[in-house]
């Protein structure tokens, strides 16, 4: 059985935005609220987190505003265990995300005011590249930096390539956002990065929207899937890895989740699981989480894609973007599914 080809030694790195996310109390829209609750969170930063709760040696590479709202992202990972000794301080601010929670038939809404934020004013020679990737064995990106500015996008490629010359591991989440960048801009960057990626997120829909592959519609989705990921590991033979979910929304409050595992030849699927919804923020960076933590610890894919389907339900039962399950809790819904009381 095909193994991830990893160091023994080293830390999980990853790099990313990291934002001020606030949210209207009881499900109330922006325009309701004078009050709301603020957590710190982005996409690879949920992704270290959760990978600290699972016991990995972690750091995180970002860049905050050197004011108070930064002192508070660094104290935040720092409380993970993750270390922020390359967190990089400077001009601009803290990107700032108002998440309306739906409920009912009212979906959940995002928006955005991260405008001038400090890592989208970030420049390539803040960073020490050699020095940062010295203790590192795998490092975790995804498309949200490249879509912030030029210069994200080249420094984002430029960790990918040297990161390869020292043999880390490169795992990268295409994370596509609308209202950050085109699918045409998203699509020429997965090009230029994919010869560097040892594990891909994709799904059908990237595939779809931003690869620009043909879809077969007359195809059982787990077929499709497998033929895709054929195809795009013919093209890019330094893939170890993908992995993608499939989710069936059933109303705004509950959902269906099944993973999906390719390692090149065989695809592996979860069993699906059917949960009632907290909060749905985070649930695709703790699916992330799961696969590394289980190709990193080299469990059987079907194990791994387990895993990672477990960890992503049990954070939908979460507050806040970051799952702040344990290990335990995880193998716990995995081998023995719901109990009434853990006593």
């Amino acid at each position: 059985m095909k193994r991830l080809e990893v160091k023994d030694d080293g830390k999980v790195l990853g790099f990313g935005d990291v934002m001020l996310r606030l949210t209207p109390f009881n499900h109330q829209k922006i325009i309701q609220a004078n009050s709301f609750e603020a957590t710190y969170s982005g996409g690879e930063a949920n992704v270290i987190c959760s990978l600290s709760m699972f016991d990995h040696d972690t750091k995180f590479l970002t860049k905050v505003p050197n004011n108070p709202l930064g002192e508070k992202v660094i104290k935040d990972l720092n409380s993970f265990g993750i270390c922020t000794k390359d967190v990089t301080k400077g001009e601009g601010r803290l990107g700032i995300y108002f998440l309306e929670q739906g409920n009912g038939l009212r979906n959940s809404k995002v928006t955005y005011d991260r405008k001038y934020s400090a890592i989208s004013l970030a420049k390539k020679d803040e960073f020490e590249i050699e020095e940062i990737l010295k203790d590192v064995k795998l490092v975790h990106m995804s498309g949200i930096n490249p879509a912030l500015s030029e210069e994200l996008k080249g420094l984002t490629l430029e960790i990918a390539k040297e990161a390869k010359k020292r043999d880390i591991v490169v795992s990268y989440d295409s994370n596509y956002r609308s209202k950050l960048w085109s699918l045409e801009d998203a699509g020429r960057f997965m090009l230029d990065i994919l010869p560097f990626v040892d594990i891909a997120f994709l799904g059908i829909l990237d595939f779809k929207n931003i690869l620009k592959y043909e879809i077969s519609e007359s195809k059982k989705f787990e077929d499709s899937l497998s033929d895709l990921y054929k195809k795009l590991f013919e093209k890019y033979p330094n893939l170890q890895y993908a992995s993608c979910t499939k989710r069936k929304v059933n109303s705004v409050s509950n959902n269906s989740l099944q993973g999906f595992l390719f390692d090149g030849e065989n695809l592996s699927k979860s069993k699906v699981y059917t949960f009632d919804i907290l909060d749905r923020v985070g649930g695709g960076d703790s699916y992330t989480a799961g696969i590394l933590h289980g190709l990193l610890n080299k469990m059987k894919n079907d194990d791994v894609v387990e895993f990672a389907t477990c960890a992503s339900s049990l954070k939908h039962s979460i507050q806040g973007d970051i799952n702040l399950v344990s290990l335990e809790d995880v193998e716990t819904l995995m081998n023995l599914g719901i109990e009434n009381i853990k006593r």
